[in-house]
């Protein structure tokens, strides 16, 4: 089932397409098969309500889906498209987990993930603009699946965290290089020496991603949230990346060094995921296609937002495509 936020008379809603495409509000249709139960207020509001809502949820699409001319529709050309989850508590990144850049990696974590977290305010829609100044220097798309958590996971086993995700949505991790250049530091720190408790002096480079990973608008989201049950192997999905009609990604999630169930077993060991939450896998790089014969593909890493007239857009398999412009300001 899909599902998606977004703004239509006046209102924000949550809503899912029926055939013909046009969208039904999710309340009104909830009311007309369940005039009793207590109507999701958002997406949000909708996750958190478990198993039961959610059940509910499928049958009012079923009814709708059966009926469509019983319920008011919105034309999905004619809204304003929110990222599906509007306000998680937390998007949570994952670092450079896809094999191609084992072979950039001079010193890397080999037994788990290495993750960074991106505020709600980066959030942003599908047919909104990413803002850019002139100043972030080479910024470059991220395509990436986004894992949507439906129940809380805390030191969860690989093999039970599945069963706690709600469904699966498009990233965009926008990644400003200019930024993360100003934003390095060289250093001295202390680490820990041969023996329990005593420290050293060493030295070494870090960056820190406050604003190259999460300024505003750096996270596009959407435009659908695709529930569990349609993606039964989250492994399984091709990823690509256009910016207007060059490919500038082609990808599989096959790829990543951890996968789903691993990745959000490893995230849960020190930082609760809760229902709403969104975990974005690592960016598709570009090279894999399943044409042997097809043209080289550069790859995000040497492709540039800034100024860029037109859109980038992201296609993951099964979920869907989410295209942004790119306002200069």
């Amino acid at each position: 089932m899909k599902i998606a936020s977004f703004h239509a008379q006046g209102e924000d809603r949550i809503g899912f397409p029926v055939p013909g495409g046009a969208l039904v509000d999710a309340q009104a249709a909830l009311g007309a098969r369940f005039p009793q139960d207590r109507l999701p207020t958002d997406m949000l509001d909708l996750i958190r309500g478990g198993p039961r809502m959610w059940q509910r949820l499928q049958e009012a699409w079923v009814s709708a889906c059966n009926a469509p001319d019983s319920l008011p529709t919105f034309d999905p050309a004619s809204v304003v498209w929110h990222p599906p989850v509007r306000t998680p508590s937390k998007v949570v990144c994952l670092a450079l987990n896809n094999r191609a850049l084992d072979a950039i990696k001079i010193r890397a974590p080999t037994d788990h993930p290495a993750f960074f977290l991106k505020p709600s305010t980066a959030l942003t829609g599908h047919l909104q603009p990413i803002f850019l100044r002139t100043a972030y220097g080479l910024t470059h798309p991220e395509p990436e699946l986004g894992v949507v958590i439906g129940s809380r996971l805390k030191d969860a086993s690989p093999e039970s965290t599945l069963a706690a995700v709600f469904g699966y949505t498009i990233v965009n991790d926008v990644t400003s290089v200019g930024m993360r250049e100003e934003d390095s530091f060289s250093v001295r720190y202390f680490r820990p020496g041969p023996v329990p408790g005593e420290v050293t002096v060493g030295e070494g480079h870090t960056t820190y991603p406050g604003r190259y990973k999460a300024s505003d608008s750096f996270a596009p989201m959407g435009p659908w949230l695709v529930t569990a049950d349609e993606v039964p192997d989250p492994a399984g999905l091709r990823i690509q990346c256009r910016m207007n009609d060059t490919l500038v990604a082609s990808d599989h999630s096959r790829n990543y060094v951890w996968d789903v169930r691993h990745a959000l077993a490893h995230i849960s060991r020190t930082m609760t995921l809760l229902p709403g939450d969104i975990v974005s896998m690592g960016t598709a790089v570009g090279g894999d296609t399943d044409d042997p014969t097809a043209p080289q593909v550069p790859g995000v890493t040497r492709a540039n937002l800034l100024g860029l007239q037109g859109s980038v857009v992201v296609t993951i398999e099964k979920l869907g495509t989410l295209s942004n412009t790119v306002q200069m300001i």
